[in-house]
Order: C-alpha cells, then structure tokens, then sequence
C-alpha cells in the first residue's frame, strides 16, 4: 500500500470530478454534435447502457484490489512480465491524456483571451502548476480539487439558471433525422468520456478506503450529468446546426449568460472552471505515471516529473491546425479512447476473477 497521507472518499469524488469532469463536460461536445448533431443528447441517452455496464465491472474489480497499486496487484495476479507490459501501456495512455488535455487548452486559450501571448508562455505556466501538483502528490491534489469544485459546481448552475431565457426545448427534436447510424457512432463517442471511470483503480491506493458500491454510483450519476447537461444546453441555446459548426459550445454558453443589468458577459468565469479541470486532470496523469515507476526508481521521481513537463511543454508548441486536430480527434482520439478503456477494464476485471495459488493454500 502506498503510506502517503490518505484522501478521504469524498475528496477522491471531486478530484475525479474535475479530472474525468473535463472531458465530458468540454472535450467530447463538439465531437457529439458533429457525429450525432441533434440527436447527441439521445446518443448519451443511450450509451447509459454500455455504460452501467462498466461501472459494474469497475466496482467489482475495485472492491477485490482494495488499496493496493494496481502494477503490484496485476504483478501478483499474472506475473512479472504482463505487470511490466501494463506499466508501459498506462504511461503512454496517460502520458497522450496529458498531451491531448494541454494542447486543448492552449488552443482555447489562444482562440479566446490570449491571442498575441505565445503559446510556449501559456503551456509553461500551465505546466509548471501541474508540475508542483504532482510534486506534492495525490493528496494535495484531493485536498486542491475540495477547494476548487465548490465553485466550478456554483458557476455551471449559475449558467445554467440565467440562459434559461435563451432555451428552446423544442429544438431536441424531431429524433432520428438522419436514421439511426449517427446515434449509434454517438453513443460509441460519449463512452469515450464515460469509460474514463476508469481512474478509480488508479485513485483507490492513494485513498483511506476503497470506493463504496453506493459511492461509485453516485459519481458515475454525476458523471452522466456533465456529459447530459452541457449538450442539451448548447442545442436548445444555440440550435443543433451552429451548435456544431461551435468549436467550443461549453464556453459559448458562458458568451451569453450576464450577471445583473450593468454586467453583459460572464465568460471570464468559464476561465476559472476549464483551467480548474485542466490543471487537476494533467497533475493526476503525471502522479500515475511517475508512482507506476517510482518502486524501480524511487528517487528519479522529481527528475522524471521534470522531464514530463519539459516534453508536453514542447509538444503543446507544435503547430497544427485546429480543422487537422478536430480531425485526429474525432476521427482517431476519442474512438481509440473508448476501445482501449473498455479493453482494459475487461482485462482488469477478468484478472480479477483469477484465484492465486501459494504454497500452503489459495487467495
């Protein structure tokens, strides 16, 4: 078991609120509406099924590993060299989910408030507080995240609440315009995003106790609202066809929503929430990768976290064109997602199912 301080279960919650919350919330809603257009919010609708699925295998899977690191668990389990092939597979996803994360940011960033700031100045600041985060550990992120969400939380019901004059509900049909082919694409994109409860098995060792069957429900509600609320907003805000044609339809809700008669725009707001998520989801990447490796190499720790920042900082540098990312990501990004994390939580689940032979009995 790792001896660090332990989080408690409710600052686990909201760490992986903001962690997870992010892509459902912000990256995956353009993709929803390009692939399903109206009828995306019926594609989420239906993808609670595949979903409900995982969350069940997650909590089985997580109920048997407890506390222990999952490198460790999967080493006793299968053997050396399967524990070895996990560690390297879940440093390169995390590693990309840390890459994808910062170079979405920035690019919204340089989209909206900070088009003449260069996009190194912006990445490296970014980075250097996820660099510090993942420093201190799992704990103070937990501790940070129970400061942070109670606002996030706050804004995005507050610009729920002040759009109400600006929503169509009828705008959310008629369902099935373009037959059924686009919904099922859809539902495969939101369980890019909702497969991503996925994080629990690597939160648990850093917790008090593992996550309750009522606990691990309660969030993945949760979860399924981030992903439910902010797609329905933008359709019956903006209409199904500019809602697609919106790079970034979360932070457009913000563009419209004001506070009061002498305060038109509240966006700024939106700047505060997205960095929130962001800064949680990148120091969370970079705690996993760097504890998967850390009993080899327990005092290259700083260094390899040095190093990680370093080479996202340039990655996030590399110019691309927004239509040639929106591409690799609908396209590429977001359906390997959903594969490989529903992949690796039947191999987890199916290793759990495993009993270990030792001498003089049986686990």
């Amino acid at each position: 078991m790792i001896r660090s301080p332990k989080a408690t279960n409710l600052q686990a919650i909201m760490t992986l609120m903001l962690a997870i919350g992010i892509t459902n919330h912000v990256f995956i809603i353009p993709a929803l509406l390009q692939i399903a257009k109206r009828d995306a919010w019926f594609s989420v609708i239906l993808s609670a099924v595949p979903f409900a699925i995982v969350v069940w295998l997650t909590y089985y899977a997580s109920s048997r590993i407890g506390t222990q690191p999952l490198p460790d668990w999967i080493r006793h389990r299968l053997g050396r060299i399967p524990a070895f092939g996990f560690r390297w597979v879940i440093t390169v996803f995390f590693f990309a989910t840390a890459w994808f994360s910062l170079y979405d940011t920035v690019m919204w960033m340089k989209v909206t408030f900070l088009p003449y700031t260069p996009v190194i100045a912006s990445s490296s600041i970014l980075m250097l507080l996820c660099f510090v985060g993942a420093l201190k550990g799992m704990k103070t992120i937990a501790v940070t995240s129970g400061i942070l969400l109670p606002l996030v939380v706050l804004l995005g019901f507050y610009v729920a609440i002040v759009n109400i004059e600006f929503k169509d509900y009828s705008l959310l049909f008629p369902l099935l315009e373009q037959g059924w082919i686009p919904v099922f694409k859809g539902v495969w994109y939101a369980c890019a995003g909702l497969f991503e409860i996925f994080f629990v098995f690597f939160l648990q060792p850093y917790l008090k106790a593992p996550l309750t069957r009522i606990q691990l429900i309660v969030f993945s509600l949760i979860l399924f609202g981030l992903t439910l609320g902010p797609l329905t907003g933008a359709i019956v805000e903006f209409n199904p066809f500019e809602a697609e044609v919106q790079r970034y339809p979360a932070y457009e809700e913000w563009r419209i929503a004001g506070f009061g008669k002498y305060v038109s725009q509240t966006d700024f707001f939106s700047i505060y929430q997205w960095l929130s998520g962001t800064v949680i989801r990148i120091s969370f990447a970079l705690i996993v990768i760097a504890d998967m490796w850390k009993k080899q190499n327990p005092r290259w720790r700083p260094t390899l976290l040095a190093v990680l920042t370093v080479i996202l900082i340039l990655l996030s540098c590399y110019t691309m064109t927004d239509i040639l990312f929106q591409h690799l990501m609908i396209r590429y990004i977001f359906p390997i997602n959903a594969c490989f994390l529903l992949f690796m939580t039947l191999f987890i689940t199916a290793a759990a199912l495993f009993r270990t032979h030792r001498k003089g009995g049986s686990t």
